[in-house]
């Protein structure tokens, strides 16, 4: 255990000795709840009160209209899945899609909140092109840093799933896609259907130029390929872009 892990942990501890609630919070005015234990990291987080996934977040509150179908690449625990229900209301589809199993029933409870019944879809799955029937996952330290293609965690095998597989389920013309996949968007976008991708109505992308393997090139030409597409930056902050069409 790191130095920084101990100390996060003892913080957390003496919060619980003083008599601290510390499994529900609202870090973007809606409730989620992350039982103890999940991932220590996130929840020392909400209880600092310090940010989260606060760039994707604000571009959620200011571009995600009521009624949008919604694809969620990424869900984590589940903080930005209970935003965007609140935003598009009880009945609108909303598929959500983790890779790591740990994390499904915690992010199950906070995306379905909120949703009429069977609008809501958590898939444990990982997003990919190679055609494999299942594909391996490192875990990471925490919640946030687990991806395909390696980082020192617990590998894992999971099922894969694309894009088009998910705008089936999902049975809309139209969809707004939210996506945070720790650098599998390239291959996504290099190598989905263009009549899929064509479907997009609104794109909120989390970029992560550290994992691509030429930087800031591979980032352009991400950026190429999506303008490609039709789809204009209309906000970005950081590495965290929103798309619309025709924009």
């Amino acid at each position: 255990m790191s130095l920084k892990t101990l100390r996060r942990a003892l913080w957390l501890r003496l919060q619980e000795i003083r008599g601290r609630e510390l499994a529900h919070f609202a870090p973007h005015g809606v409730p989620v709840s992350v039982p103890r234990g999940v991932d220590d990291a996130l929840t020392y987080m909400l209880a600092k009160g310090r940010p989260y996934e606060d760039e994707e977040a604000g571009m959620v509150k200011a571009h995600l209209q009521p009624g949008t179908p919604v694809i969620e690449l990424g869900g984590c625990l589940g903080v930005v899945s209970a935003l965007v229900r609140s935003r598009i209301g009880a009945e609108a589809p909303h598929i959500v899609v983790e890779a790591n199993a740990r994390l499904i029933p915690t992010l199950t409870g906070n995306a379905t909140q909120g949703a009429a019944e069977g609008r809501a879809q958590v898939i444990n799955a990982a997003v990919d092109y190679s055609g494999a029937q299942t594909i391996a996952f490192e875990t990471g330290e925490n919640a946030h840093v687990g991806r395909i293609g390696g980082n020192g965690g617990t590998r894992v095998e999971v099922p894969t799933v694309t894009l088009a597989d998910l705008a089936e389920r999902l049975g809309s013309d139209r969809f707004a896609l939210i996506c945070d996949i720790e650098g599998a968007e390239l291959a996504l976008f290099e190598h989905e259907r263009a009549d899929v991708l064509a479907r997009i109505e609104l794109l909120v992308l989390e970029t992560h130029p550290k994992f691509y393997d030429r930087g800031a090139q591979r980032k352009a030409e991400l950026m190429a390929r999506l303008a490609e597409l039709g789809l204009h930056v209309v906000e970005e902050k950081n590495d965290v872009l929103c798309l619309k069409p025709g924009s």
